[in-house]
C-alpha cells in the first residue's frame, strides 16, 4: 500500500523538549540539579504525564493538577520530595522556558523533502488547543504543515494513546489507515496507538527509552532524516 500522509508528533519530536524542562529544573531546583541525572529525570516526567493523561482525558483529573502530579511523581520515583507549592513553581518556569523552543534542527529539511515526494504532512498532539498552537506558532511550523492538518486532542476531544484520536484524523483526510505513518518519539502515545488504529509507526527512539509492549513498528530511527528513505521505501 502506497504511503500518502505522515504524521508527527509535536513535543519532543519536532523540538527539544528536554531543553526547558531541565532549564525549569535548574532554576527551581539548583541543588537538586547539581546531582541528579537530569535526562534520566525527564524521562520518567514523560512516562507519568502520559499515564496521567489519560486520567485528565476522562476528567478525573484537571490539567493543573496534572501538571503538579507529574513533577512530583517523577522526583517521587527518585526517592526527592518536593511539595505541591515548589510544583506549581517548577510548572510557572516551565511554561516561560516554554515560549523560546526550537525545531530540531533537520525539521525544515525533512518535512520539505516529504512534501516534494507528493505527500500530506501532518501533526498530532495531546494538550489544550491554545498552548499547543502557541507553541506550534512559535516553532514557525505553520510555515510547512496546513492549518487543516495540524490536530490536538483538546480541539478533537480524544487523545492518544486513544486510537480513535487516529481513526478520527484518517477520516478526515479521506485515507485509509494503512496509507499514513506517525512517527513519535513516546511507545504508547506514538507506536502502540497509531498502530492498534491500523497506521504505520516510526518510533523516534532518541532518548533511549524502552518498548512496553510487543508492536513491531515500521522502523525505530535515533535520527529524524532517516525517514526520508523509509518513506521512499513504503512508496
Amino acid at each position: 500500500m502506497t504511503i500518502k500522509a505522515i504524521f508527527f508528533d509535536l513535543d519532543d519530536t519536532l523540538h527539544d523538549h528536554l531543553y526547558p524542562f531541565s532549564k525549569a529544573f535548574k532554576d527551581t531546583f539548583p541543588l537538586l540539579y547539581e546531582y541528579m541525572d537530569v535526562t534520566s529525570l525527564y524521562k520518567k516526567f514523560r512516562d507519568f504525564s502520559d499515564l496521567l493523561w489519560k486520567q485528565y482525558s476522562t476528567q478525573q483529573l484537571t490539567l493543573e493538577e496534572l501538571r503538579i502530579a507529574r513533577i512530583v511523581m517523577a522526583l517521587e520515583y527518585f526517592q526527592k520530595g518536593i511539595t505541591n507549592e515548589q510544583a506549581s513553581r517548577f510548572q510557572t518556569q516551565y511554561e516561560i522556558n516554554s515560549g523560546s523552543l526550537q525545531l530540531f534542527a533537520e525539521v525544515p529539511t525533512l518535512i520539505n523533502e516529504i512534501k516534494t515526494q507528493g505527500k500530506l504532512v501532518g501533526i498530532i498532539t495531546n494538550g489544550p488547543v491554545q498552548h499547543q498552537f502557541n507553541k506550534i506558532n512559535s516553532l514557525g511550523l505553520t510555515s510547512y504543515v496546513s492549518r487543516d492538518h495540524i490536530f490536538i486532542s483538546d480541539g478533537v476531544g480524544v487523545a492518544k494513546p486513544n486510537k480513535q484520536i487516529f481513526q478520527h484524523v484518517a477520516q478526515k483526510v479521506n485515507m485509509i489507515p494503512s496509507e499514513i505513518i506517525y512517527i513519535g518519539d513516546s511507545w504508547p502515545n506514538d507506536v502502540v496507538a497509531p498502530m492498534e488504529a491500523g497506521w504505520k509507526a516510526i518510533w523516534y527512539n532518541h532518548r533511549k527509552r524502552l518498548p512496553d509492549t510487543g508492536h513491531k513498528p515500521l522502523a525505530e530511527i535515533n535520527q529524524l532524516l532517516s525517514i526520508i528513505d523509509i518513506v521512499k521505501e513504503e512508496s
